[in-house]
């Protein structure tokens, strides 16, 4: 996918979000401890803390550029929230 703020192409993966929140790309396994050193060799982009703080299955299908640093999640595949 094309970042629509740069141009750059982005990096598939998944939005992850249990005890901290971070971005996994494609081919990487979800750690079992989520500690800064795992993270960074799993090549995760740590996010800062958000709002939903649940985990949720399926994860949603995210895109990153490293180059302007936005994230694009898409959720239209998760449950709707019931409330």
């Amino acid at each position: 996918m094309e970042c629509p703020f740069c141009g750059e192409i982005m990096e598939e993966g998944t939005f992850c979000d249990r005890g901290g929140s971070y971005f996994l790309p494609v081919g990487e396994t979800r750690p079992a401890l989520l500690t800064n050193r795992v993270l960074k060799k799993k090549h995760a982009v740590l996010l800062p803390p958000e709002v939903f703080g649940a985990p949720f299955e399926p994860r949603p299908a995210a895109f990153w550029c490293r180059k302007c640093k936005k994230l694009l999640v898409d959720y239209k595949e998760l449950p709707p929230v019931e409330g």
